[in-house]
């Protein structure tokens, strides 16, 4: 049995950069190992329960029957799922709604964890973001913004990134084989919705909002966006469902935002098929305490759509990604039912208005700011109205890519003296010096100045930089 502080505990923590192909790491000697032969292996940390933030959600795997370890472990929100490995003979208690199982062999603790984590994925990925989110704004400023854009990046580079990414899964690197062999972009949409490649690495991306990963990812899902949005008019409106497992914590925020917007971070996979739906809602899951909830999804005859799998008695339909809907109404009875419509209008005209907000802003430093909120931007400034004596001088706005709470309209943010003291009150010490270097002439005086309000502050690189800046 493990003997760990009571707020430690072995488990299985997810971060956004979590891949399947993560290498199994040595643990302290108080943990156990779980090894496989299987191509997706898992990576244990220790960690401290007590200091995680709500965003994390954590697979706790416990070597002990202690009711009250177990108990504390099912009462923490960042908690997702537990595990058992059963070492002793005693039995254990096994009403707790996060409780996936108790194993006596580790291989069949692994496989437990994979599936419970590839069910977690696929509905991790279907997250709802509200008008009231950050992460709603940026997903419909990059829908618009960004997705579109013409790219020099293509399948290619795609496809190198994630062979290297992938190079320890050989079952994801057959796929990425296939996807380079027989790529068109008329089958984009059906590629993005393929589990586990390529859709898990490019909804990681677009959950974890990696402008990296998604420079590459780009083609992809503006192929299938594409795709989607060529498809013929229909004849009437229609009414579509989908059927979900949901926290009581998002089915309230449901009935909070009645009326306003709503969209996922993927394309939005329905069925016609109402019975199919309220059995999906209905069915098992691992998680006893989530609510069945219907979706019911009125779309006019203008809505873009796609219907795929024909062939089938009950075809999927999809909606395109980031698509913007609006709640109408929330039933909450024996199943939740929640009936929106399609609303792609309103997601561009909220991403319209916040961009012709902030139009001195370029569009990927507001996205930075919007998944970073504590980190302001600076406004570009337009070219300073001065003498330049040549290229070397020549005055130009400060750099965006720091933070600066810095009022764009005012004209104390007029001259490299202003500006430098700006940055100076923010220790940006490096930028303050470039805008000291812009003043002309620089006297004795304003040198000495500049070494009073700096000379604590600068590192050895910075200081150089000065005595340069100083002799100049």
């Amino acid at each position: 049995m493990m003997s760990l502080p009571k707020s430690q505990r072995l488990v299985q923590k997810r971060s956004h950069n979590y891949t399947d192909d993560s290498q199994v790491e040595s643990l302290s000697k108080k943990s156990i190992k779980i090894q496989s032969a299987s191509p997706t292996t898992f990576k244990f940390v220790l960690i401290d329960l007590s200091t995680q933030s709500s965003n994390d959600r954590i697979f706790f795997i416990c070597a002990s029957t202690n009711i009250d370890i177990i108990a504390t472990a099912n009462a923490i929100a960042s908690v997702e799922a537990i595990f058992i490995l059963k070492l002793d003979e005693q039995s254990v208690k096994t009403d707790f709604v996060k409780l996936i199982g108790v194993y006596e062999e580790q291989e069949q603790l692994l496989l437990a964890v994979k599936e419970t984590l590839e069910i977690f994925q696929r509905i991790r990925f279907e997250e709802f973001l509200f008008e009231e989110d950050n992460t709603f704004l940026w997903l419909q400023l990059w829908r618009n913004e960004i997705m579109m854009r013409k790219s020099k990046i293509g399948k290619q580079e795609f496809i190198e990134v994630v062979q290297n990414y992938y190079r320890h899964n050989n079952k994801i690197l057959a796929l990425i084989e296939t996807l380079d062999r027989s790529y068109t972009a008329v089958d984009a949409l059906s590629w993005c919705l393929r589990f586990p490649f390529p859709s898990r690495f490019i909804n990681n991306a677009l959950y974890s909002r990696n402008m990296e990963q998604l420079k590459f990812c780009r083609f992809l899902i503006s192929d299938a966006s594409r795709f989607l949005q060529q498809q013929s008019k229909h004849n009437s409106s229609k009414q579509f469902y989908r059927g979900m497992k949901l926290s009581s914590e998002l089915v309230e925020k449901f009935v909070k935002n009645i009326g306003r917007l709503i969209c996922t971070s993927w394309f939005l996979v329905c069925t016609k098929s109402r019975i199919m739906a309220l059995a999906a809602a209905s069915s098992p899951m691992c998680r006893p305490d989530l609510i069945p909830v219907l979706f019911k999804i009125d779309c006019d005859s203008t809505t873009p759509y796609v219907e795929l799998s024909k062939n089938v008695s009950s075809p999927i339909i999809v909606f395109d990604v980031c698509t913007a809907f609006r709640i109408l109404h929330v039933c909450q009875d024996q199943m939740v039912v929640v009936r929106m419509k399609i609303a792609t209008d309103d997601g561009r005209k909220v991403a319209l208005e916040y961009k012709e907000k902030h139009q001195s802003i370029p569009i990927e430093t507001l996205l930075d700011q919007l998944v970073n909120p504590s980190k302001p931007c600076i406004p570009q400034q337009p070219p300073l109205n001065q003498p330049v004596r040549n290229k070397e001088h020549q005055a130009s706005p400060p750099p965006t890519s720091k933070a600066m709470p810095v009022d764009a309209s005012s004209s104390t943010y007029s001259d490299p003296e202003s500006r430098a003291s700006t940055y100076e009150e923010c220790e940006e010490i490096d930028l303050a010096l470039d805008e000291y270097q812009r003043i002309e002439p620089v006297s004795s005086r304003e040198n000495v100045e500049i070494a009073k309000n700096t000379v604590d502050k600068v590192d050895k690189q910075s200081g150089k930089r000065w005595r340069d800046c100083v002799r100049r």
